[in-house]
């Protein structure tokens, strides 16, 4: 990989509720996939859990809620996405909605507009480009 090339970012977004049954959570988890791909990202993808239980055909089945948002390495995506997420979550309110880049997450739940705006810079702080 030639080092001049920017690095691609990959960013969980995963999806939780307990008013919500499993087909519930997908049907949001599409509806949000819908409109990150909207956004200047590389793509958008279910998460992948691995290999299919015993006994199915699946090589690898998705996970119900999380998506994988690839995006390049600028600060500017990355609060593009973040920002969208917490907009699209303003009129679903029963959902939370946690954001992960490798070990550091974020938990968009039951939080007020306020604290996540400041959940969501400090989040942007700790990812800065180097």
């Amino acid at each position: 990989m030639d080092a001049s090339q920017p690095q691609r970012v990959d960013v969980d977004v995963i999806l939780s509720s307990s008013e919500l049954d499993a087909g519930e959570i997908d049907e949001a988890a599409r509806t949000l996939r819908s409109e990150l791909l909207d956004l200047d990202v590389e793509d958008v993808r279910a998460q992948r859990g691995g290999a299919a239980p015993p006994g199915t055909r699946g090589v690898d089945a998705e996970v119900i809620g999380q998506l994988v948002v690839g995006i390049g390495p600028s600060l500017t995506a990355l609060r593009q996405l973040l920002e969208t997420v917490r907009g699209w979550r303003s009129d679903r309110r029963q959902l939370g909605i946690s954001v992960r880049i490798g070990e550091d997450h974020i938990e968009l739940t039951d939080a007020s507009p306020e604290s996540e705006r400041q959940l969501v810079d400090e989040f942007l702080r700790r990812h800065r480009p180097a």
